[in-house]
């Protein structure tokens, strides 16, 4: 948490296990929880500093063009998502050492808080291995268990290896929570409901949570590379059990959620540099000819008319007021700098459309999706439309329709006025007070499945559509491997090191190379010597 303010009453509700006098597994569950906070929930340090990079390489947000700065990722930026991980991965080393240390009838007690605290270390893994390939995990974090400096030194998992051992544990953890679940004690009950911030004690919800993961990764690696006969056996399997499947089973952290006030540390990050609209997204939400029902609560239209400039070089197109039109690939420097400088630098002459603040910016219960409803028929639509799983691809496409629309109608609805001191601006920002009828939503759904020749296109562009800004790492991963939707992406004009088309990984942190040397050479070797441009085993080539 960026705030001392939320520091302060996330500490109150659930306290530091390091600092406590007796370490407990329920405590130990809550650490790694709360050691992931900063790309669990959309923190401030995780919409301005980090996915805004994704979101550049998704266009999911609208950015500025200028040279050197489109594709660079800050080598301290990547060090601070890189120890994220081994922090949530050094409180389950922890809680495993202890969980290991206890008698029977205590470890039959705990075993609940040791399942659910590795469904999500194996999410933030699995998170780690889309960006980086092979990581550290089989032997990293042991240092404070053993003391010995010399064997602390980790070395780097394959990520195929990686890929199967988490596909494998899932698999497991979804038949050992649903075991657990109705048979806990009522001790453990009450301690489950109190420390779990994710799911509130919520077993089913957890394993929906645990297979939809297994559902993901199952996907991403059913494409191309060496896991597809393996991808395709996990993600039928998969599909036959408990799935996230509506808004109530969604898994995600409310803004305001028990009173630790985390939007208080993600505002800045939307009001501004996230804040402009995408191009390529309102292209894609108007795809049938009509607005897609979510274009209101996601943006708010141009404000003003826009006449061309007199240099056509700069600008050569007419808008109006009232329309959608958003940052894009396609404009130069020049061009985003007239439509966005002194003529229209206020919100009374605003060019670009921008999120609405009472969907995100001025929205106190906002939700922070870890899976959402959505993403789970998409993804089940993926797998029936083109890895052989049965089903319909249509009807699963047409769930996630639904329940995008209603993720993003929910969060604006939700919204209260007390939360808008401050955006006396965006006070007039469209605020929906229903959802849209079931019938209009089932009308959109299907123009848009009959807009797309190619249904794997369809799904995945509509899935992106959805993770939009809130997860926009996904967005891009799911770009990787699908070639969906096809973006243009033009070379920037300067060379930031090296950064100067689209990467395809992310390299590691300098300080691998410092502190880890060995190792990380060992595993630099098999990424073409780290190279931003080295094609991960699932994906595909980016153009």
């Amino acid at each position: 948490m960026a705030s001392s303010c939320s520091d302060g009453l996330f500490g109150e509700l659930y306290p530091d296990p390091s600092k406590t006098s007796t370490a407990t597994c329920d405590k130990l569950m809550t650490g790694a929880f709360i050691a992931g906070n900063q790309n669990t929930f959309n923190s401030y340090w995780r919409m301005y500093t980090w996915d805004y990079n994704f979101g550049k390489y998704a266009q999911t947000i609208g950015f500025s063009n200028n040279s050197g700065t489109v594709y660079y990722i800050n080598d301290g930026y990547a060090n601070d998502r890189w120890n994220n991980f081994y922090d949530i991965l050094r409180n389950f080393r922890v809680l495993d050492n202890l969980y290991q240390s206890e008698d029977p009838a205590d470890q039959a007690e705990d075993k609940i808080f040791l399942d659910l605290a590795e469904v999500f270390v194996i999410d933030h893994l699995s998170q780690l291995v889309d960006l980086w390939g092979p990581v550290p995990y089989s032997t990293a974090c042991y240092l404070g268990l053993s003391g010995d400096l010399a064997a602390s030194y980790a070395t780097y998992d394959d990520d195929k290896d990686l890929y199967n051992t988490m596909m494998e544990r899932l698999d497991a953890l979804y038949s050992e929570i649903g075991s657990l679940n109705g048979s806990i004690s009522a001790n453990t009950k009450s301690k489950l409901e109190k420390q779990d911030f994710i799911c509130g004690g919520d077993l089913e919800k957890w394993q929906r949570y645990c297979n939809s993961l297994l559902l993901r990764l199952a996907v991403h690696v059913s494409a191309q590379g060496d896991l597809v006969s393996v991808g395709k056996n996990f993600a039928a399997k998969a599909a036959g059990r408990l799935l996230v499947s509506d808004l109530d089973n969604s898994v995600g952290v409310k803004a305001d959620n028990d009173g630790f006030k985390y939007y208080e540390n993600f505002r800045d990050g939307f009001k501004d540099i996230n804040n402009t609209a995408s191009q390529a997204l309102i292209d894609a939400m108007q795809i049938t000819g009509s607005n897609d029902p979510r274009l209101p609560v996601i943006y708010v239209p141009t404000k003003t008319d826009y006449t061309p400039a007199a240099d056509a070089d700069k600008d050569d197109t007419a808008y109006s007021a009232g329309e959608y039109f958003g940052r894009s690939t396609r404009e130069t420097d020049n061009q985003q700098n007239v439509r966005s400088g002194s003529t229209h630098n206020t919100e009374a002459t605003r060019y670009y459309a921008r999120l609405n603040a009472k969907t995100f910016t001025a929205n106190n219960f906002m939700v922070s999706p870890i899976f959402s409803a959505a993403e789970a028929w998409f993804l089940l639509a993926e797998a029936r439309q083109a890895y052989g799983v049965s089903g319909s691809a249509e009807d699963a496409f047409k769930k996630g329709v639904e329940y995008s629309i209603k993720a993003y109608y929910k969060s604006n609805i939700e919204s209260v006025s007390s939360a808008w001191a401050g955006f006396t601006e965006q006070q007039d920002d469209f605020q929906a007070k229903d959802y849209p009828s079931d019938s209009a939503i089932a009308d959109y759904a299907s123009a848009v499945w009959a807009a797309y020749s190619n249904k794997l296109e369809a799904i995945m562009t509509q899935k992106w559509i959805h993770f939009g800004i809130l997860q926009a790492t996904q967005a891009w991963t799911d770009i990787r491997r699908t070639g969906y939707p096809a973006l243009y992406y033009p070379t920037d004009g300067a060379d930031n090191n090296g950064y100067k088309t689209i990467p395809q990984r992310v390299k590691y942190p300098n300080t691998e190379f410092n502190n880890n040397k060995a190792n990380y050479t060992e595993a630099a070797s098999k990424v073409d010597n780290d190279s931003a441009y080295y094609k991960l085993f699932w994906a595909k080539e980016l153009k």
